[in-house]
């Protein structure tokens, strides 16, 4: 069985009259005290004005007795006094109020300088303030008790916690009641936020959650949420897009398979014909696998499933090894790769990612730009110690409408002629990733008719 209720405004409304509670109880507590601490001095003060009348009413008798002069006053009649020689003998004493009688001095009261202030309770329950003092009449030196009574100061106590155990339930109903009632409306825009939540599907997730007040925390998560809903639609709708291109790509090669296979069983052909009908068919399936390899490796990046190990790599020795590698693909073409750089030249980079960026970046270079052309791989150091890589090729350009575009996926600048070329669209969005994976950043410039520079900028030292 729960005992503590599942609905937050219940919840904070009895948080709210629990710390009130507690807040009004030691309020209280606090206030009782004060107000007796005040009545008390107050009887105190009382006490120490009886000592100065009763000190001018005291006068010695030449037998050393004590007289009181004006012993018929209606003060004596309401206090309670008590006198006592050097010798702790009582030669006086006045008791109106009570038939009870005070304990005897201790020893620590006749030591005593000064006034000194106690109360007492007598037998028959009845509280007393009693101030003992020293005085010296013509001469001879006296001890004085007086004695209040407190019954008047504890009925005042009384009265006001009766008017505490009045005032402070109620107070707390109302307040119950009001921050309930506040509570649940400042809860609405939460109801709402819910609402409207519920509602956002696959179908519209460009809808928002409503923001009531931006500045206050309702506000603040409702923006949260929105900026939520924001890159989710945006991560959805790239999914879409990237299926949709996947398929229409990976539609091409099987459908132009599909086509070279039926042609080719159409009619008994020399084995010469067959060969060339195979060739085709290995032609369109090392396409379509560097296009599902591609896939595969985004699909692993988009999932962060791509482990990243940084180490200082020397530019030059690298970028050969890569070269070695492209070459074959360059001399079908007649062109030449040229390294400019020096040995001294240092990058932190994962090995794996850097040599796929480059290997896509040199892949476009050769297959854009025409024979017998050249396309230089350039190492140079940057600012702050960094690294640059520049690839150049002397291809037909890229317009600058087109230059933020080619880096997002399956985006051609010529649809048509890259297919013709074996390109799929990914090249560069998989040298982007790489490159932004390992700290970097690429850029492109380009020249209509003169070729293209894509740069690399990476940091030369640990971070």
């Amino acid at each position: 069985m729960r005992l503590t209720p599942q609905n937050v405004r219940t919840r904070l409304t009895l948080w709210y009259v629990l710390l009130l509670a507690v807040i009004l109880l030691a309020y209280a507590g606090i206030t009782m005290g004060l107000v007796f601490l005040k009545f008390r001095n107050d009887l105190d003060r009382q006490l120490a004005q009886d000592y100065e009348i009763i000190e001018d009413l005291i006068a010695v008798q030449p037998d050393g007795s004590i007289r009181i002069d004006s012993e018929d006053d209606p003060f004596f009649q309401e206090r309670w006094l008590e006198i006592w020689s050097p010798d702790w003998q009582v030669v006086y004493e006045s008791r109106p109020f009570s038939g009870q009688s005070l304990p005897a001095l201790s020893n620590s009261d006749k030591a005593a300088n000064g006034f000194r202030f106690r109360s007492l309770r007598l037998d028959n329950g009845a509280r007393v303030r009693v101030m003992l003092g020293k005085m010296n009449i013509e001469g001879k030196r006296l001890f004085i008790r007086i004695i209040r009574s407190e019954d008047g100061l504890w009925q005042e106590l009384a009265k006001l916690a009766m008017l505490m155990l009045i005032a402070l339930p109620l107070a707390l109903v109302i307040a119950g009641f009001g921050g309930y009632i506040f509570v649940k409306r400042l809860l609405v825009p939460v109801g709402r936020m819910a609402t409207k939540a519920r509602k956002i599907s696959s179908e519209n997730l460009q809808e928002r959650l409503p923001v009531i007040n931006a500045d206050d925390e309702f506000g603040n998560l409702a923006r949260a949420f929105n900026e939520l809903l924001e890159r989710l639609q945006i991560a959805f709708e790239r999914l879409k897009q990237f299926t949709s291109d996947a398929a229409h790509e990976l539609r091409t090669p099987l459908t132009a398979i599909r086509s070279i296979g039926e042609v080719g069983l159409q009619d008994q052909k020399a084995p010469g014909h067959y060969r060339e009908v195979i060739g085709s068919i290995l032609e369109e399936n090392q396409r379509l696998t560097h296009l599902v390899d591609s896939l595969l490796f985004l699909s692993r990046a988009d999932s962060k499933a791509f482990p990243i190990q940084m180490e200082s790599l020397p530019l030059q020795d690298f970028i050969a090894e890569i070269v070695e590698i492209m070459l074959p693909l360059a001399e079908e073409k007649k062109q030449t790769l040229t390294i400019q750089a020096d040995g001294a030249t240092m990058a932190m980079a994962d090995r794996a990612l850097l040599r796929q960026a480059l290997l896509n970046l040199l892949d476009n270079a050769i297959k854009y730009s025409p024979e017998k052309s050249e396309v230089v791989i350039r190492v140079a150091a940057a600012n702050a110690g960094d690294a640059v890589i520049e690839v150049i090729d002397h291809g037909p350009g890229i317009a600058p409408e087109h230059r933020e575009k080619i880096f997002t996926r399956f985006y051609r600048v010529d649809k048509g002629r890259s297919r013709e070329m074996g390109g799929s669209g990914l090249g560069l969005a998989i040298a982007k990733w790489a490159v932004q994976a390992m700290g970097g950043s690429i850029r492109v410039e380009s020249e209509i008719g003169k070729g293209s520079s894509f740069k690399i900028l990476l940091s030369a030292n640990q971070q």
